[in-house]
């Protein structure tokens, strides 16, 4: 009995051995797709987007709805710095905002930039 309880143990352990090769690339690109769905993207790039869209659900999360005292001249103004900074260019072009679409752009405390867009 006992012999075989590890027979069936030592079967239990090599199974992932085997298959583990097994997994191909457009495998393992499926459940880096699954993540990104349910837990969303991490970008590790100091750029937080915030949507100030008035139907968004992020317009709840304690932070501005619409930046106050918001004038044409100030999006542009928002929207030329971000054009002139190539890592604000790069980080909406990874999140696909269109620059027309930046609202307000801030530091944060820690030094990353928040985007806001609509």
């Amino acid at each position: 009995m006992r012999r075989i309880t590890g027979a069936i143990f030592a079967g239990l352990l090599l199974i992932p051995a085997l298959t583990s090769p097994a997994m191909t690339s457009s495998a393992m690109a499926d459940e880096a797709e699954l993540a990104a769905i349910l837990f969303g993207r991490n970008y590790n790039d100091g750029v937080t987007a915030i949507s100030v869209w008035h139907g968004h659900v992020e317009r709840r999360a304690g932070g501005p709805v619409v930046p106050t005292s918001q004038t044409p001249a100030r999006m542009r103004a928002a929207q030329a710095e971000v054009n002139a900074d190539p890592v604000l260019r790069a980080a909406i072009e990874r999140r696909n905002i269109a620059l027309h679409n930046v609202v307000w752009v801030q530091t944060a405390a820690n030094g990353g930039r928040i985007l806001y867009y609509r």
